[in-house]
């Protein structure tokens, strides 16, 4: 770490001040910068197995980029909303283990390890956040803002990756020998100041998930070829195609609205990128 005189650490305040002085402002930065930085932390080599979180994504250049571990662009995305989220999801799975202790009974079966498919190389385990016994349901907490959570309750209900998620985890959870009959997302507010705004999205677990599944893993083995030939050099990313989301672009670490007019790095996502929602979360 570089040390400099109280003067230029002064100087260097930004603006607007994020502070009731210059020193807390600077204070803030340097703050927040720790927290952008570990967040940021991830490997740059090739990584062809995605977990379910991800391999649903509607974008093959979101996926195949994030496969062939291609160093992010995106600067304008904040990793805030995802840390919340990491966090409530651990408060959670503590309140429902307390609950099972209470009752003297194993209803809820918290942050399982799940495989969702007998080739590990294909997609990583995932950590299902909630399975319960009593209805049989595999339910996923998602922590969201006020437009996302408008997008579930809405009549075309969450992005197909958040179903591709829940079904990959009903999955993993049948392959531990529990009976899965319905998948559930529970969409927390991060926003509001009180639990009114939870909202549960359901939908019965039926043989046409199963089909849709089969559908992803197709989906994925292709993407992951697209993905060596993009990390070899073979193919450049801007040959794979995109599916530019208002909802998606905003958070894909590809995203650089600029390279629409420089040609630089990044995917320029969609054109509508000033009207980008800002409102999804872990």
């Amino acid at each position: 770490m570089t040390l400099t005189t109280p003067e230029a650490f002064m100087a260097a305040a930004p603006a607007p001040l994020n502070g009731n002085s210059p020193w807390s402002s600077r204070y803030a930065a340097e703050l927040r910068r720790v927290v952008i930085e570990h967040a940021e932390r991830s490997p740059r080599s090739l990584q062809l197995q995605l977990g379910p979180s991800e391999v649903g994504v509607a974008c093959d250049r979101q996926v195949v980029g994030k496969m062939a571990g291609l160093p992010k662009t995106n600067h304008v995305s904040d990793p805030w909303p995802s840390i919340v989220g990491t966090a409530v999801h651990a408060w959670l799975a503590d309140a429902f283990d307390a609950d099972n202790a209470r009752r003297g009974v194993i209803r809820w079966v918290t942050e399982q390890r799940v495989q969702t498919h007998p080739d590990a190389g294909l997609i990583h385990p995932g950590t299902g956040d909630l399975y319960d016994a009593a209805e049989q349901a595999v339910d996923d907490h998602k922590v969201l803002g006020e437009t996302t959570l408008a997008q579930v309750r809405s009549a075309d209900g969450p992005a197909r990756k958040y179903v591709v998620q829940l079904l990959l985890y009903a999955e993993g959870f049948r392959r531990l020998g529990l009976p899965v009959r319905r998948v559930a997302l529970i969409a927390w507010p991060r926003t509001a100041s009180s639990l009114d705004g939870l909202y549960v999205w359901d939908r019965e677990h039926t043989g046409a998930d199963d089909q849709l599944i089969e559908e992803v893993f197709t989906q994925t083995r292709i993407r992951q070829q697209l993905a060596i030939e993009v990390h070899s050099g073979r193919m450049s990313i801007t040959q794979i195609p995109i599916t530019p989301d208002n909802s998606e672009c905003y958070f894909c670490p590809f995203y650089r609205p600029q390279s629409a007019k420089d040609g630089g790095p990044g995917c320029p996502g969609t054109a509508n990128h000033q009207s980008l929602s800002k409102g999804a979360s872990a």
